[in-house]
């Protein structure tokens, strides 16, 4: 039985292929420019233009690091999302539930549950009045009074 052997331009295209398929279970928009990078080394090694192991590592690095610091944001913005809009619960008004002091911390009541809010307003926010989301900072809401 003869010992199968791989060309460096198949390396390189099932090596492409791995991060790209890697991309799609991380989403951080890194490992695809990488496998694009290995794919156009194999390309370069299968015509003939890098030869040797070197110049595809070359060929790997550059063009890796370029088309990351040249597509990296346009790519994230397109497939993630827009970080300008701001998300759907600000500006939404909620019940409190037990009052908030001034600069303390109460309770309101948003989408069915209870949630532990707080407010760096100067003025309090009594029970049963309404507040309006300002932010989520882990798992407490930011409000403030509705006027």
């Amino acid at each position: 039985m003869t010992g199968t052997t791989f060309s460096l331009p198949l390396m390189w295209a099932i090596i492409g292929l791995i991060l790209l398929i890697s991309e799609l279970a991380t989403l951080t928009f890194i490992l695809s420019f990488l496998g694009l990078g290995a794919m156009i080394a194999a390309l370069t090694s299968w015509i003939g233009l890098t030869p040797g192991i070197g110049g595809q590592l070359v060929v790997f690095s550059v063009s890796s690091l370029l088309l990351m610091f040249l597509f990296r944001k346009t790519v994230k913005k397109v497939f993630a999302g827009h970080d300008e809009a701001p998300p759907d619960y600000v500006g939404e008004k909620v019940k409190v539930l037990k009052a908030i002091p001034a600069g303390g911390e109460g309770t309101i009541e948003y989408r069915g549950s209870d949630w532990i809010a707080f407010s760096d307003s100067p003025e309090s926010i009594n029970e049963t009045d309404l507040a309006e989301i300002v932010a989520m900072e882990g798992i407490r809401v930011k409000v403030k009074p509705v006027k």
